[in-house]
């Protein structure tokens, strides 16, 4: 198996681990809202550190990942801080362990802060009337959440799940690029994978912004 192969290899599973990453955010989203009240430090603490890391742009993620994903298999070289080797293709792509795990922290922590952010602005947004009017009507919370809250924010909380998904599948894209401009001598343009992966985040990217576009025409008819 080439090296391209394993860095496709690579960045499969770890967009699989960055779709499982965006679930967990929203089920945390849940519990952060619905569960803990807005004084308890638990609550405070994560709430402040996705304010922090939502805020630090895409691209800083995208360096942080090429850092990881490059740096045992000589990007530095390919990069022009270093000669370029004439056996380029012939460079080994170091892949242990280690490497693997803080490449899947990267895209983690480029997805999750996103989903866990938008999704608490999705159920933040369904108004407490409803909540209250529920509650007098005898339903108890989980009942609530499920039956009446979440319907409401779903189309929120999948804009949110796809902007995330579309921040690390550019990422990826930026990877696979990077990696076939400096690694590879073949002609013929850009690799099928990039304009994939390419495709696919700016797909989602407008999918998020239609389903914003679709809930705010819901709220400006009901309002």
């Amino acid at each position: 198996m080439n090296s391209m192969s394993i860095l496709l290899n690579d960045l499969y599973i770890v967009l699989s681990v960055s779709l499982l990453a965006v679930l967990f955010g929203m089920v945390c989203a849940f519990y952060l809202e619905e569960w803990l009240p807005k004084t308890n430090w638990i609550r405070r603490s994560v709430e402040s550190l996705v304010a922090i890391l939502t805020g630090i742009p895409s691209l800083f993620y995208g360096i942080l990942a090429i850092g990881f994903f490059f740096l045992s298999a000589g990007a530095l070289k390919a990069i022009g801080i270093f000669p370029l080797p004439q056996n380029v293709e012939a460079i080994p792509f170091q892949r242990g362990t280690t490497l693997f795990y803080a490449g899947a922290l990267t895209f983690i922590f480029m997805v999750m802060p996103v989903t866990i952010k938008t999704t608490q602005s999705a159920l933040r947004s369904v108004v407490t009337p409803i909540r209250e009017t529920a509650y007098a009507l005898g339903a108890s919370q989980w009942q609530v959440l499920t039956r009446q809250v979440v319907p409401l924010a779903f189309t929120q909380i999948l804009a949110g799940g796809c902007r995330a998904m579309s921040r690390a599948f550019a990422t990826a894209a930026l990877l696979v690029g990077i990696y076939t401009w400096h690694y590879t001598t073949e002609p013929g343009g850009m690799p099928s994978k990039f304009i994939l992966f390419l495709s696919i985040a700016l797909f989602l990217s407008i999918l998020s912004s239609t389903f914003i576009e679709m809930d705010n025409s819901d709220s400006a008819q009901y309002s």
